[in-house]
């Protein structure tokens, strides 16, 4: 099981590599990467609102609310370390905190993962096709955020390093979560529920305003998330 979970894995790795390919090639312009920022926003947020928390809150709500809350303790110490990053000089041109936030969220997806496989070879495969759509667009939003301010080779390269985590995460998943009990069960998949709401309207969405709002930017959100439901139906 593990080798097979480790082995879908890289279809989400696939996806992002193709994603900074893409930007590195050709940069996107400045409404092209709201909307792409919008679009992958509400597929990360619709992932936690359909995918981890309403399970969670059901089964085991206080664990949940405690693992809520280490979530929003972690994350934002993790801002606050960015932000110090950022002001460096040599950082100063670089989207150090979605980098941070892409980083967390993808080695949670990996968790996420690996206890689908857990639960079942169907779920698992089908969340790696799920994953990779996600990745697609978010690697994409990262790279076209870097574009300008790194070079073409980091531009490149970032969303693959970056989506190795969820390799990583996929491993332990299998591994850890395959047995844990429902309660801890429910405290990690609520912290990751705050890594993917970090990442979807701390990060995302934040570089999309700033690189300027449009009307059908903003929709892009709304049909990320609808995308993703549609998704999960499928799955289910």
């Amino acid at each position: 099981m593990l080798l097979r979970a480790v082995l879908f894995s890289l279809i989400p790795v696939a996806a992002a590599a193709v994603s900074g390919l893409v930007a590195a090639v050709r940069p996107p312009g400045r409404r092209a990467t709201s909307g792409i920022q919008h679009f992958a926003a509400g597929v990360v947020f619709a992932a936690a609102a359909i995918e981890l928390l309403p399970g969670v809150l059901r089964e085991e709500p206080w664990v949940a609310i405690a693992g809520f809350g280490a979530g929003i303790a972690v994350m934002f110490s993790f801002r606050a370390a960015g932000k110090v990053l950022e002001a460096r000089p040599s950082a100063a041109t670089l989207p150090v905190g979605l980098a941070v936030a892409t980083g967390v969220d993808f080695a949670v997806d990996g968790i996420v993962l690996g206890a689908g496989f857990a639960a079942g070879a169907t779920t698992g495969v089908l969340l790696s096709i799920a994953l990779a759509i996600e990745y697609l667009f978010v690697g994409l939003s990262l790279s076209a955020a870097m574009a300008g301010g790194a070079s073409r080779t980091l531009v490149a390269t970032a969303p693959t390093a970056l989506s190795l985590l969820t390799v990583v995460g996929t491993a332990v998943g299998v591994l850890w979560l395959g047995t844990a009990s429902p309660t801890l069960l429910a405290g990690v998949l609520a912290f990751g529920a705050v890594a993917f709401m970090y990442l979807a309207t701390e990060e995302l969405l934040v570089e999309a305003h700033e690189q300027g709002e449009t009307a059908l930017g903003s929709v892009g959100f709304f049909v990320g998330f609808l995308i993703y439901l549609l998704l999960d139906e499928l799955i289910s």
